[in-house]
């Protein structure tokens, strides 16, 4: 494209933009304070004397549609880390990741203090199988220093077609070094799982059989999430289930409508979750008495890794006091994206359009300026703080249950002597791959559990590590009948 019909195509679509505004109606324009139309004037004038400049007198010749496509998603970028543009190349990818099924080695990522953080590893993926855990810092994709690269770049070296590979480098939380080449495959993930697998490679969901105390780990909320829940909350009532508790710690979230269900199975009425936004009307969720489970006493684990949808689900049952909360803080991922396709059919916009608010009225929405005496996520009615090393010990106790009886061949964790501790985590930053629009959401930030297989030779040993969340949760269920038993005592 030469210099003329490039700055010609600019002032087109410059002259386009402004034409749609001046026509626009009223309620439809932006109401920003200070903001007029000849403010807007100046600063596209601006925009224009810029571009001209660049394509006069930068070094080299400039793609000028390109220059937009930046200048959007610069645009975007300084809004939240959930806005973003979807270019023609992403925009296959956007769809596989909504249809839950995709090619790649299984992983979400994040920035965090401008590094590239792994937020999910998802269960069962390549990347889980090959050690790679949540809180991960990316160091290198393919042999390239990952410092600077953008988060989209950083997907597009990582995604691929299934069969190719990709090679890592990360740094654990605890400051170990995992190398690691890892065979791209078509992700299908199930969600629910329980405390260990049988020998005839099945889920054992009673953690206490005396007790009757189950155990269900959600790790994501996808189309079969709730199938997949009931029937194994059944069988457990069919064993005589006094007691359940719901780990949905490193749980990334998915989506809306499954939360929904999923809380509406131990609710029968009631709001369940609401929305609020700027110019987007309200709208609420509540429970139906039909499809309700039986009562039985209940704790929800959660962690600063449970976000989104599994900070609703945990949230929801924290106002309606079907749920005793037990953990730490969750991560704070409470706006609703709408993906909307652009006039051009081929892009489109990611945009935040609203928040969610619990029950009670509560926001789960953590901003970039809020501290941690302001309102956000749900904290847990009971705290059991939890180390770096805490995690990764529960970690690889999952992927030890989870991988009991599979032959998934994997390269060993390389280990770097004197590797730099880096501070305790509180929660990865925003950002992942993205999510269908509301009813659904984002299924960003937490991390279900990823380790080296065990028994891979070269792996880094970890000394068992007692799992003080999980054990709290065993206490207050195994107490429910001895508290009840007093309390009836008293009362005669």
């Amino acid at each position: 494209m030469s210099r003329r019909n490039g700055f010609a195509l600019v002032l087109v679509l410059i002259t386009a933009v402004l034409v749609v505004l001046a026509l626009a109606p009223a309620a439809e324009k932006e109401p920003a304070a200070n903001s007029t139309d000849e403010e807007l004037f100046k600063q596209v004038d601006r925009f224009i004397e810029v571009v001209r400049l660049v394509q006069q007198k930068y070094v080299r010749d400039v793609n000028t549609p390109k220059l937009f496509e930046d200048a959007v998603k610069g645009m975007l970028s300084g809004l939240d880390p959930f806005s973003n543009f979807i270019d023609e190349q992403e925009v296959d990818e956007f769809d596989k990741a909504t249809r839950g099924k995709f090619s790649g080695i299984g992983i979400q990522i994040g920035a965090r203090r401008g590094l590239l953080t792994v937020i999910s590893p998802l269960e069962g993926t390549p990347a889980y199988k090959a050690g790679v855990l949540s809180g991960d810092i990316i160091l290198e994709i393919n042999g390239k220093n990952a410092d600077g690269i953008s988060l989209n770049d950083a997907v597009k070296m990582i995604t691929g077609e299934a069969g190719t590979s990709v090679k890592l480098k990360v740094r654990h939380m605890t400051g170990d070094i995992l190398e690691v080449t890892i065979a791209r495959a078509v992700i299908e993930v199930s969600t629910v799982k329980g405390f260990k697998r049988s020998e005839d490679d099945k889920w054992v969901w009673m953690i206490d059989p005396e007790k009757k105390i189950g155990y269900v780990r959600v790790t994501g909320f996808v189309d079969n999430t709730v199938e997949e829940l009931r029937p194994a909350i059944q069988q457990m009532l069919d064993d005589g289930l006094k007691g359940l508790i719901l780990d949905l710690r490193f749980n990334p979230g998915g989506q809306l409508h499954i939360a929904i269900e999923m809380v509406d199975m131990f609710v029968k009425e009631g709001i369940i979750v609401q929305t609020k936004g700027r110019t987007t009307p309200y709208w609420e969720a509540s429970a139906k008495e039909e499809g309700t489970l039986p009562d039985f006493p209940m704790v929800v684990l959660v962690n600063p890794f449970s976000a989104s949808a599994s900070e609703i689900v945990s949230g929801a049952l924290q106002d309606d006091n079907r749920a005793i909360i037990v953990g730490e803080r969750t991560f704070g991922k409470g706006s609703v994206q709408n993906v909307i396709p652009l006039r051009d059919g081929r892009t489109r916009l990611k945009l935040t359009t609203s928040k969610y608010y619990l029950p009670k009225g509560r926001s789960i929405h953590r901003e970039e300026d809020m501290t941690d005496a302001d309102e956000w996520g749900v904290i847990p009615d009971i705290i059991v703080p939890a180390t770096p090393e805490d995690y990764v010990a529960i970690l690889r106790a999952r992927q030890e249950a989870d991988i009991l009886h599979t032959n998934g061949d994997h390269a060993a964790p390389k280990k770097e002597e004197g590797a730099a501790k880096p501070p305790e985590p509180k929660a990865p930053g925003a950002g992942a791959d993205p999510a269908r629009a509301p009813p659904d959401v984002e299924p960003v930030p937490g991390a279900p559990e990823a380790a080296p297989a065990p028994g891979t030779e070269g792996a880094a040993k970890v000394a068992p590590r007692p799992d003080r969340q999980l054990e709290r949760a065993l206490d207050i269920l195994r107490s429910v009948e001895i508290i009840q038993k007093y309390l009836g005592a008293r009362a005669a």
